[in-house]
Parts: C-alpha cells; sequence; structure tokens
C-alpha cells in the first residue's frame, strides 16, 4: 500500500479526534497525499472535506490541519511523508492590552509630506517626536526624569532620511487588527485577511497600537509604508497554529502578487517553542517575505519560545530607554538579534475617542524594528542581507554587561536607524543614575507575576488589575498574586 494511502486510512479510521497540523517532509510528498484523494470514493471525498479544515502551501512549507484521534498519532508521525505532527496550540499576543493609562497629550509632528521644501542633507526632522522614535535616531541616552515624567515630553526629534520612509513596501501586521480609519494611517492601512471570524478591525487594540509604531505618520518609523491587516488574533489576543501559519501564508502570497518591492511581516505573539510554526517561518523567510518577531516578555531564554527561537526571524527584545537597561521583563538570549525601546511607548488607540496610549512589552519593541526595516527595503537593501545591515548599523555594547551577566548570550545591540550625526543636547538634562547592585539583583530574579483569574462556569477571566506589571499582552495591573481554585471565593 502506497505511504500516502496509509495515512489516508487511518484518517479514515479516527474517531473521538482532536485538531492536529501536519506538515509535510516535501512539496512532492503533500502533492502525493493530495493527489491520492482522486483515488476515493465520494464518501472519503465528504470526509476530506469535513475533517481537513485547512491546508497550507508557500515556499517549500506544506502542510494541513485536520481532526485525527489520539489512537493513531504516532502511527501517522511515523509516517515516511510526514516531518511533524503537533496539536494546534494556542498562541498570544505578547502584551495585554487591559489597565493602561490613556495619554492625553495632542498630536504633535511635523509636515510629512514630501513636497514641504528643500533640505540639502536629505533629512527630515520630526519635532516634538515620541521617545522611541528619537532613540531610535539617536546613539547616545535620552534624558528622563522620574519624578517629572513629563518634563521631556516635548523635547525630542525624530531624524529619518527624506527620500526612504517605506514607500511601496508591504508591512503585514499579524495580529489582532488594525483600526485603519484612524487618521494617523492617512489611508495606508488596508484590509488583507481575516483568520478568527470577527470580521475587518481591531476589537482589542494591541494590533493597531503595533500597527502605528510601524507606519503611521506621528508614531510610526516608516512615514509611508504600506499597512496590511492580517488578523490571526481574537478580540482576548488569542489564536493557534492554524490561524498564525495562515496568516504567514497570506502575507507571502500576497507579497508575491502585489508587485511591491520589498515585504516585512511583524509578529508580536507567541507561543512555547514549536517546530512547525519555526519552519513556517523558514518557507516565508526562503520566499522573500521578512519576518520581525517580538521575544517574549517571562524573563526567559527566548529560546524556548516560537517563533522567537525560528533562526529566520528577527527577533527584538525590549530595553528601557529611560535608563538604556534590557527591560525585566523581556526575554533574552542568543536568539535575540537586537533590541528596540520597549517600556512605555506612546501609540495609536483602536477605540474613542483615540487619543494616543502607552504600553509596555516586547510588542512595542518588535514593530519599531519592523519599520526599520521596511526603511532599509526602501533604500535598496536585499532581504538576505536585512538582518546583518540591522547589526551593523546597531549601537553595540551601550548596555551594561553586568546586567548581561546572567543572560547567557544575549546581544548587547539597540538598533538604529543609521542617521549619523550629531546627538541633540539637552540644557539641564536629568540621565538617571542607574543602582547597578539592585538592577542586576532585579534582573536575575524577576519573574511575571502570575495571573489571578476567576472561575466561573469553566471560563477564567482576568480580575483585580492595580501594579503596573508587563505581562503577556501589554502593561496590565494586578493586585494580588494568586490563582483562585475552582470554587474559591473572589
Amino acid at each position: 500500500m502506497r505511504f500516502s494511502s496509509v495515512l489516508l486510512s487511518l484518517l479514515i479510521g479516527s474517531a473521538s479526534a482532536e485538531e492536529y497540523l501536519i506538515r509535510f517532509k516535501s512539496p512532492d510528498g503533500f502533492q502525493f497525499f493530495m493527489n491520492s484523494a482522486k483515488d476515493h470514493t465520494k464518501n472519503f471525498k465528504e470526509f476530506f472535506h469535513n475533517k481537513i479544515s485547512h491546508t497550507f502551501s508557500f515556499g517549500s512549507f506544506r502542510g494541513i490541519t485536520v481532526d485525527i484521534s489520539q489512537d493513531v498519532v504516532e502511527k501517522i508521525r511515523n509516517n515516511p511523508l510526514v516531518a511533524d505532527l503537533v496539536p494546534n496550540i494556542q498562541f498570544k499576543a505578547f502584551d495585554d492590552v487591559l489597565g493602561v493609562q490613556e495619554l492625553q497629550q495632542n498630536y504633535h509632528g511635523d509636515n510629512l509630506d514630501d513636497e514641504d521644501g528643500f533640505n540639502p542633507f536629505k533629512v527630515k526632522v520630526q519635532g516634538e517626536a515620541p521617545r522611541h522614535l528619537a532613540r531610535l535616531s539617536r546613539r547616545a541616552p535620552l534624558p528622563y526624569e522620574f519624578d517629572d515624567e513629563l518634563r521631556y515630553e516635548e523635547s525630542f526629534n525624530y531624524y529619518y532620511y527624506k527620500w526612504h520612509k517605506g514607500r511601496n513596501i508591504n508591512a503585514y501586521i499579524i495580529d489582532t487588527g488594525i483600526y485603519k480609519e484612524h487618521k494617523d494611517f492617512c489611508g495606508r492601512a488596508i484590509f488583507g485577511r481575516d483568520f478568527t471570524g470577527e470580521g475587518p478591525g481591531d476589537r482589542n487594540g494591541h494590533g493597531t497600537h503595533v500597527a502605528g509604531i510601524v507606519g503611521s505618520s506621528n508614531f510610526g518609523v516608516a512615514k509611508k509604508v504600506n499597512l496590511i491587516e492580517v488578523k490571526a488574533l481574537n478580540n482576548r489576543g488569542q489564536g493557534n497554529l492554524t490561524t498564525v501559519i495562515s496568516a504567514v501564508e497570506f502575507a507571502v502570497n500576497h507579497c508575491k502578487s502585489s508587485g511591491k518591492k520589498g515585504c516585512v511581516a511583524n509578529l508580536s505573539l507567541g507561543a512555547v517553542r514549536n517546530s512547525v510554526i519555526n519552519q513556517a517561518i523558514k518557507a516565508a523567510h526562503e520566499a522573500g517575505l521578512i519576518i520581525v518577531v517580538a521575544a517574549g516578555n517571562s524573563n526567559i531564554n527566548a529560546c524556548w519560545n516560537s517563533p522567537a527561537s525560528a533562526p529566520e526571524a528577527i527577533t527584538v527584545g525590549a530595553f528601557d530607554d529611560r535608563t538604556d537597561t534590557i527591560a525585566k521583563f523581556s526575554n533574552w538570549g542568543p536568539c535575540v538579534d537586537i533590541f528596540a525601546s520597549g517600556v512605555k511607548v506612546k501609540s495609536l488607540s483602536a477605540f474613542p475617542p483615540h487619543k494616543p496610549i502607552a504600553f509596555s512589552g516586547t510588542s512595542m519593541a518588535s514593530p519599531s524594528v519592523t519599520g526599520l526595516v521596511a526603511i532599509l527595503l526602501d533604500k535598496g537593501v536585499e532581504p538576505e542581507n536585512i538582518k546583518a545591515k540591522l547589526v551593523e548599523l546597531a549601537t553595540h555594547d551601550l548596555l551594561q554587561r553586568r546586567t548581561l551577566f546572567f543572560k547567557p548570550g544575549t546581544p548587547n545591540r539597540i538598533a538604529f536607524n543609521g542617521m549619523e550625526r550629531e546627538d541633540d543636547e539637552y540644557d539641564d538634562a536629568v540621565y538617571p543614575i542607574v543602582d547597578l547592585e539592585s538592577l542586576v539583583q532585579e534582573l536575575q530574579n524577576y519573574q511575571p507575576p502570575p495571573l489571578e483569574v476567576n472561575n466561573k462556569d469553566g471560563k477564567f477571566d482576568i480580575i483585580n488589575f492595580k501594579d503596573d506589571s508587563p505581562l503577556p499582552m501589554g502593561t496590565i495591573d494586578l493586585t494580588k498574586r494568586k490563582i483562585l481554585s475552582p470554587g474559591e471565593e473572589n
């Protein structure tokens, strides 16, 4: 019996099934399996239609999502055509949007049109820029005063090349959706595909905030990039292996058909390390799509997470640009390629009155690098050279070496956009003095606090938000630090 027939017969015989994703070893093996359906009866075709919910085919990646019973899992896994068989695991955004503080400042920024006068140095300046943008175009620290957080609020400039702002580059925001009607997107945010069943738009806020950092007018790194909404996470910031890989597949195929001169995707999401999603990232990379991912917020080795552990991804950790230290929540290790601002990063809100909000997390660091990738693509850097160019441009050895001692293999480099100019000087500036001993101790011992949940009718809800603690999906506020047992009173 042919290998594909063996696999198909196992699928037909499965009962009491749960959903798995099967990745095939080669495109030929996948095609061999799919073609075999033509040799079966109508009954099999009906089964095939009902049980196989998704097929994937992009780059070198071939796979299906299928309901199978546990008793045939190992038999299928050992089939010569099969490379991986894994449960359809859950993914979630790395930063929660609960409990964030809305900022009441008005929009600021210069006229970003190209036709606003001659600039002999081909450099544009965004005055009163948000902190994360100013830090991206500067190698030296920025001033900050903890006792007066707004003291330097309107003091920073963002410098960038006038002719390279991401024009004709697609940035795929694989997230919770985008509030595309926001005026700060200037009509450059468009709908791509929804894999959650909710329809277009952002009912969570995470994706809009991320998209704003990538390419909005006032908070974005790449001022002219095309932003494509690819909705893989629902209104709770949750998705699964199928929705995420489907989103990656869409981005690869859409990029090919778009005729743009470059494409990058941002994934501010993750789960435990998973070979299937890593292989999907590899296939997308080989197909020409640059993938930028968040390292994660658990203060652990990023190599334990996916897609952060995928070698072909550009994995971004978060640093605190107030003190130029690694953010205490950020994942670390050799799978991290670079750090970007990730503490209290200001960007767009998806909800009325649509005033800027600040989130913390590696989800906020990753889109800064995604925007920078769009600029490099716009400048003509080849996709296969992008990661090396980011490393070349980066500011090296600024983070305190002792803070990396308990984070082996972590690179000491901060994202920089290449604007080689004299850094701005600030009169009477306050640069926080870091207590190195305390910082090392905090970084060594920090653990994200466990979520407190309320079990009601089998559904778990997070409750009691008070302390400012970055956790998976954003800046959320927690008071108590325990998990309620079923039936236990709040």
